[in-house]
């Protein structure tokens, strides 16, 4: 459910923000879109600043995240347009995490040093890629890139060999040698190699600090460089890597955090997009009928207005 909040200054001017969720759990997106500005307006939530990027005249559309490490609780959104702020708390909920124990082979555990090198190595070139905020290049709701059932799930525990611990930052989708993997939204492709943990690798940037990442695939079908539009096939599923069987790791980077693809999915982002466009009910007539509908149900105890102090 959305809910839209409008600040009024003298009953002459208003701007009015729309978020979704407000409700989430750790590790879970959330929508921000600021419509009837003045000037660009500005977002923070935890009181770090969000990219921007227009959906319209007026109309501007940010993404956050709560991180797995947030404490539960309200966390605060405020809003800023020229001299006028509106602030809310978007509830941060515990959640359930799944936890595994596994045994493993004492070198899956523990990295030669060579190996080691080359694996802080990669993770040290992604690491500056999650620090790029390009424009925004996806456009739409995501889409899960493989259609198998999931062996293991976002923000899942994992304790190897009872020793090390480490916690899954996406989702182990199960797939077929050489079933197509498709890209989530439309990106360009920053890079495709093989990596030492994820063996044959597609990181695609789609803008405003949003990344989603292909992993152990058998061969990638695309080139760093190129713009991969939505449902394209980027690769084909394999077990590449340290891999123990043909699956794809799919994960997604935020503000170079890991978040829930899944959640990233279920976003409205399509037709947050469109409210610049001419709002909510323009697009119930387009959306599938078993999809709920944008706009606020019931109104009246959906909205709230916030007068000028």
């Amino acid at each position: 459910m959305f809910i839209a909040l409008v600040y009024a200054a003298a009953q002459a001017y208003a701007f009015t923000v729309v978020v979704h969720p407000l409700d989430i759990t750790r590790g879970d997106p959330f929508v921000v879109v600021v419509s009837n500005t003045t000037e660009p307006p500005s977002v923070e939530f935890g009181g770090a600043g969000l990219p921007l990027s227009s959906c319209g005249e007026a109309c501007y559309i940010a993404l956050g995240l709560a991180p797995l490490d947030t404490k539960p609780g309200g966390s605060p959104l405020k809003v800023s347009d020229g001299l006028l702020n509106v602030s809310l708390a978007i509830q941060v909920h515990e959640g359930e995490f799944a936890s595994q124990s596994l045994t493993l082979p004492k070198d899956k555990v523990t990295l030669s040093p060579e190996d080691e090198a080359r694996a802080d190595d990669e993770a040290l070139r992604m690491r500056g890629l999650w620090a790029i905020v390009n424009p925004r290049l996806w456009e739409g709701d995501f889409i899960m890139p493989l259609g198998g059932s999931i062996s293991t799930g976002f923000g899942t525990v994992r304790l190897m060999n009872e020793t090390k611990r480490s916690i899954h930052s996406g989702l182990d989708i199960r797939g077929g040698y050489g079933t197509p993997i498709l890209a989530a939204n439309t990106g360009k492709v920053v890079m495709d190699e093989d990596t030492f943990f994820g063996g044959n690798t597609v990181i695609l940037d789609h803008g405003m600090g949003l990344y989603t990442v292909y992993l152990h695939m058998q061969e990638s079908r695309v080139i760093v460089g190129e713009v991969v539009a939505k449902g394209e096939t980027v690769g084909f599923v394999g077990s590449t890597g340290r891999s123990t069987g043909p699956h794809l790791h799919y994960s997604v980077k935020l503000a170079a955090t890991s978040i829930n693809p899944h959640a990233l999915t279920a976003l409205p982002l399509g037709r947050a997009q469109a409210m610049g466009l001419g709002g909510a009910s323009v697009l119930e007539d387009k959306i599938p009928s078993s999809t709920p509908p944008l706009s606020t149900t019931p109104p009246l105890t959906k909205q709230q207005q916030v007068q000028r102090q």
